[in-house]
């Protein structure tokens, strides 16, 4: 299916499992996130648990005001497989995010407080990723309309570990160094996003559905609302006018990572 395709079978209604939501379920999903975290299983299991309950990209996903499902496991060609994919609008256009999600027990920073190899790896994927969709644009495009200089978010290590100010200190430099082309965060953060969606509850403009879609929904297109997004003429003057302000609002909008603590 090419871009300009839309699946005819489309139409958006509030997903039961979002509907039924509550605040005592959204409590009750978060103990259950922090105890696998807790537990150190394998990454797997976090994906999966967070491929069921999309709710917790609040804040780097729009779910009532944007037109992006949530997509998992994306495969790049035969090379790569993202985690996470979807897309924000904002006055500069439709932008892809791609997330990496690393496993409960890596750490930040190894015992001599140097970035671990989690985390260099983890930053290299991403850019891997990036490399990839560069070199490959035009399939990339399809399955991901007008894809270019995809934002990469890396989630890794706990909260706790930023307690100390030096650590906060040497992933906010990190940040900083890389805020061009990725955001880093804890796996905490998801905790922190899922609480905010009690204010959205009853909010029934609620776009996203609770289960992500997978890579094979992807190829077989955007659902309407999804690409009007990429084909309004906002969007075309976007692309063509506003990537290089992209960039450089990028320069601009890295993360304070004092707060951390309170957003993880």
């Amino acid at each position: 299916m090419s871009v300009g395709e839309v699946k005819k079978s489309d139409t958006h209604s509030v997903d039961p499992l979002v509907r039924a939501l509550t605040p005592a379920k959204i409590r009750k999903d978060i103990k259950s996130f922090v105890a696998l975290l807790d537990s150190k299983e394998d990454e797997g299991k976090v994906h999966d648990f967070l491929a069921s309950h999309s709710y917790f990209f609040n804040g780097i996903l729009r779910l009532t005001t944007g037109y992006s499902r949530l997509y998992s496991k994306i495969r790049l060609g035969s090379d790569y497989e993202v985690d996470f994919a979807w897309f924000n609008t904002s006055s500069l256009g439709p932008e892809w995010y791609l997330a990496e999600i690393e496993h409960p027990r890596f750490a930040i920073f190894n015992a001599r407080g140097d970035p671990s190899a989690a985390l260099t790896h983890g930053i290299r994927q991403i850019r891997d990723w990036q490399t990839w969709i560069d070199d490959n644009r035009t399939y990339a495009s399809k399955l991901m309309p007008r894809i270019k200089y995809p934002l990469g978010l890396l989630f890794i290590g706990r909260r706790k570990e930023l307690v100390p100010i030096k650590a906060r200190e040497k992933l906010h430099r990190i940040a900083y160094e890389k805020r061009m082309f990725l955001q880093i965060h804890t796996l905490d953060w998801f905790a922190s996003a899922a609480e905010s969606v009690e204010s959205l509850l009853g909010d029934w403009r609620w776009w996203v559905p609770m289960k992500a879609d997978s890579h094979k929904d992807l190829a077989n297109g955007l659902p309407e609302e999804s690409l009007r997004s990429f084909e309004s003429a906002f969007a075309r003057h976007a692309f063509r006018y506003k990537q290089k302000q992209r960039l450089q609002a990028r320069k601009y909008e890295y993360r304070d990572y004092e707060r951390e603590l309170h957003d993880g």
